[in-house]
């Protein structure tokens, strides 16, 4: 990292930073070609490892990408703030960024799926132990991104 003066090295910081978060970035390429998405998020942290789920349509560009290449390249951020300044130059944001690699699973096992569900669910309303009925659970496609070089930080004024 360039400025060393803005990089969060501390675990707890960043977990809850990604917890306040709503939105991860997934970028992905094929063929040369990069391809990026927003997507609603779960999380839970193995070790220093990020594992966030994300749910998806079971077809699209996106897993035809992933199927061809897991690897990606994940960023969330938040905390948008603008700097004022006396001149052009002297203007900056606030913010608080996280960024990883990461390898993409494809969830089929279906106590994965209503783990990866619920880690969703618990993220955006509190409530882990919902119930999926099996016709939902048979149809969505669960992904699991596995992300184990966290970069993150975070510039305010």
């Amino acid at each position: 990292m360039k400025r060393k003066d803005r990089e969060v090295k501390d675990l707890d910081t960043i977990k809850d930073f990604v917890s306040k978060c709503q939105v991860v970035r997934i970028g992905m390429c094929c063929d040369n070609i990069p391809y990026v998405v927003p997507l609603n998020y779960g999380f839970e942290f193995e070790g220093d490892n990020l594992i966030l789920y994300c749910h998806c349509s079971n077809t699209g560009k996106k897993l035809d990408i992933l199927s061809k290449n897991p690897n990606v390249f994940i960023e969330i951020d938040n905390e948008y703030n603008l700097i004022k300044g006396d001149t052009p130059c002297e203007y900056g944001f606030e913010y608080f960024s996280v960024m990883s690699h990461g390898k993409v699973e494809f969830v089929h096992n279906i106590y994965d799926k209503i783990h990866g569900l619920n880690k969703i669910m618990e993220h955006y309303t509190s409530n882990y132990n919902n119930q999926f009925k099996d016709k939902i659970l048979n149809k969505v496609f669960l992904l699991k991104i596995t992300c184990n070089n966290l970069s993150a930080k975070r510039c305010k004024s």
